[in-house]
């Protein structure tokens, strides 16, 4: 589930669109990141109505960094992971919102890309199969994008195979003869004789007017470069192979112990550790709690209800330094037995401990008064038998 960018179109796109021509030239692209910040992360919102939690505990401590209204620190299973903790009020979503988040690293990766251009006059896209490809390896990719203002949106058709990409253009639309067409070679700075081939082939398949040797006679050349840059887990292990059930696990336990969050039963966390490998740190697909279950994402139920909405901006490429980390980890603070606390709190636990002690009240209200209702009787009989005494 990543996002990916098609670099060579956007780059076409944005040359059309600042050029008003249909014509790439020799630039560079610079591309968005593969692996967002949050598919380097687990991330739920605890917003169970029994789960309540106080930060002001934790705050009082040491070895803990703090970020806006976040608290941050080292995570109690891998203490090179951090933990944000973050109180979330938003739409009818209200809680305490827990991320575990890999520390990343920036990678950039340079390629070289063989680009030849043409533009045609007397061809419609309309004309051509391209579906004509199939069965034959090329891959075919079609979108629709707004190249010009006040204008429907354009076809974009792209044929890939291995280290060839074409991509075909109308220069108004579909129905109307005029295309721009692009062959990229991905690390290559000619053709090969295999490529030559596989583009004869594909272009007689898509049933193209004139041969593509004829063709490539009109193709204009240059060397492109895409610069791609992305993010890269800094831990030496990657998210996929991470641990999160575990590390989910046992940080749930240490914000109960030690009182930070209340209300949280056992089958609680295991249910959101259970989902903490899929409920990537964006607001979209992260875990929350919803019609009595720990559910990981947003459904179309959620949305109608007004619980919440999905969020339709860019993922955040900007990645998590382990420079914002503390220098140590944070040790127990509140773990110890405290009676008072255990009373007055608002969990399962302190409700329980209070119907308790109320049940006793009770108990021990009822034995006092049965016991002095006994002994009225009694001093009531003596009085009695002392009045009819000659």
């Amino acid at each position: 589930m990543k996002i990916i960018y098609n670099l060579l179109t956007l780059a076409i796109v944005v040359t059309i669109l600042a050029a008003g021509t249909l014509t790439i030239g020799s630039a560079s692209a610079l591309t968005g990141c593969y692996s967002p910040t949050g598919w380097f992360a687990s991330e739920f919102i605890l917003n169970k109505p029994s789960v309540n939690f106080n930060l002001d505990r934790i705050s009082e401590t040491e070895n803990v960094t703090y970020i806006r209204s976040s608290v941050i620190y080292r995570s109690h299973y891998n203490d090179s992971v951090a933990v944000i903790l973050t109180p979330i009020d938003l739409f009818e979503e209200k809680g305490l919102d827990i991320r575990l988040q890999i520390p990343t690293m920036n990678t950039t990766k340079i390629t070289n890309f063989l680009l030849l251009e043409t533009n045609v006059t007397d061809t419609r896209l309309l004309d051509l199969d391209m579906m004509g490809g199939r069965g034959t390896g090329w891959i075919l990719d079609i979108s629709y994008l707004q190249l010009y203002p006040n204008q429907a949106p354009t076809q974009v058709s792209n044929l890939t195979k291995g280290n060839l990409k074409v991509t075909f253009i109308p220069h108004t639309n579909e129905t109307i003869p005029g295309i721009y067409i692009a062959i990229s070679a991905e690390n290559m700075t000619s053709l090969s004789s295999e490529n030559m081939t596989e583009l004869s082939n594909i272009f007689d398949g898509i049933g193209y007017p004139t041969s593509y040797n004829m063709l490539s006679r009109e193709f204009d050349s240059s060397i492109s470069t895409e610069e791609e840059f992305d993010l890269a887990s800094a831990l030496g292990v990657s998210a996929d192979d991470f641990n999160w059930f575990e590390a989910m696990t046992l940080e749930l336990e240490w914000l109960r112990n030690n009182r930070v969050v209340t209300g949280l039963t056992d089958q609680d966390i295991e249910d959101i550790a259970t989902l903490a490998k899929d409920a990537v740190a964006e607001h979209n697909f992260k875990g929350r709690y919803y019609n009595d279950n720990w559910v990981q994402g947003i459904s179309e139920e959620m949305i109608e209800a007004g619980v919440t909405q999905a969020f339709p901006g860019e993922p955040d490429c900007n990645g998590f330094s382990s420079e914002i980390l503390p220098f140590y980890s944070v040790q127990n603070f509140n773990d110890g037995f405290r009676p008072l606390e255990l009373i007055f709190e608002s969990s399962i636990q302190g409700q329980t401990i209070r119907m308790g002690l109320i049940g006793i009240s009770i108990l021990v209200s009822s034995v006092f008064i049965l016991r002095w209702r006994r002994g009225l009787k009694k001093r009531k009989r003596h009085s009695v038998s002392g009045k009819k005494r000659p």
